[in-house]
């Protein structure tokens, strides 16, 4: 009887390891008005900066200057950062002036929630230089 006992607490921790290991994904939706102008793409990420190879990408075409929506499928669940700017010159960077003050419109968000499922986020760009009456 010990040993059908064991028997099954160990099969019991075993399922639940295995459930533990399974990374639950999301979706997010991210719909981003502040656009000033129709060229480039928006680029956005979700996830950890300091580990680049784990984050989730999308890029899209910005085509006019109303509310562009980008999803990134397979996100996985749990906090992390929201990084958007609009590449206008479609280098594949934010593009900052010497004082490493971004000069693209951007923006940014820590401890960002996914669960599991559909998020929706709506946010706005903004232009740093303009924010702070530098340009």
């Amino acid at each position: 009887m010990k040993t059908l006992k064991r028997l099954g607490a160990a099969m019991a921790i075993c399922m639940f390891a295995s459930c533990m290991c399974y990374a639950q994904k999301g979706t997010l939706i991210v719909s981003v008005k502040g656009v000033k102008e129709a060229k480039g793409n928006l680029m956005v990420a979700f996830g950890d900066q300091s580990n680049p190879k784990q984050m989730v990408y999308s890029m899209v075409p910005v085509t006019s200057t109303n509310a562009v929506t980008c999803t990134l499928k397979d996100v996985p669940t749990g906090s992390g950062g929201l990084y958007v700017y609009q590449d206008v010159n479609d280098n594949h960077q934010l593009d900052k002036d010497e004082n490493q003050i971004p000069v693209e419109p951007c923006y940014q968000k820590e401890k960002v929630t996914i669960k599991e499922g559909e998020n929706k986020i709506e946010i706005k760009l903004i232009d740093v230089k303009e924010m702070m009456g530098t340009k």
